[in-house]
């Protein structure tokens, strides 16, 4: 029983099942194990080493709830819109992943791109968001607020931008 609590503790466990994988010195290499198996059964990309922009889906939505996330929503319709739009804000994610890395400290943001579906409907709804497309936000559900860049044209120093004023504490949230 010590050691299970030690474990939960340690792990930053709060939710059951999950499944944490560790590399051979315990540093934690992913905490959606669990996702990661229901989303690559086969275990093709084992050990699911994170990446710096997801696409948001119905089984990785719930780490909407884990922190601050930067969600680009693009119209998917245009099968090429996803990918462009993950190109356009993975340097940006890489960027602020490896300045935390080099201070030993977890990125303060998950990145995702979000198309056009039931799940991403639903999101929009609960953060009354509007229907465009491209649209640059960042949801941090914990704290049950929202930040919007209303801009035309969503390029990469925007969202460097963007990322910058939120990690400096200069956007104004509103509420979810």
């Amino acid at each position: 029983a010590a050691t299970a609590a030690l474990t939960l503790g340690s792990c930053q466990i709060t939710g059951i099942p999950t499944l944490i994988v560790l590399d051979s010195q315990g540093e934690v290499i992913t905490r959606q194990g669990r996702v990661e198996v229901l989303n690559d059964i086969e275990c093709r990309e084992f050990p699911w080493h994170p990446k710096p922009v997801l696409e948001l889906t119905d089984s990785n939505a719930v780490q909407l709830n884990e922190g601050p996330c930067l969600v680009l929503f693009v119209d998917s319709e245009d099968d090429g819109e996803s990918e462009a739009a993950k190109q356009l804000i993975q340097p940006i994610a890489e960027k602020i992943i490896a300045k935390y890395k080099a201070k030993e400290e977890e990125a303060p943001l998950l990145f995702f791109v979000a198309g056009e579906d039931d799940m991403t409907d639903s999101l929009r709804d609960y953060t009354n968001l509007p229907e465009a497309a491209p649209l640059l936000t960042i949801l941090d559900m914990s704290a049950r607020a929202k930040y919007v860049m209303d801009v035309e044209e969503i390029t990469p120093e925007i969202v460097e931008a963007f990322v910058s004023d939120f990690l400096a504490d200069k956007l104004k949230p509103e509420p979810i």
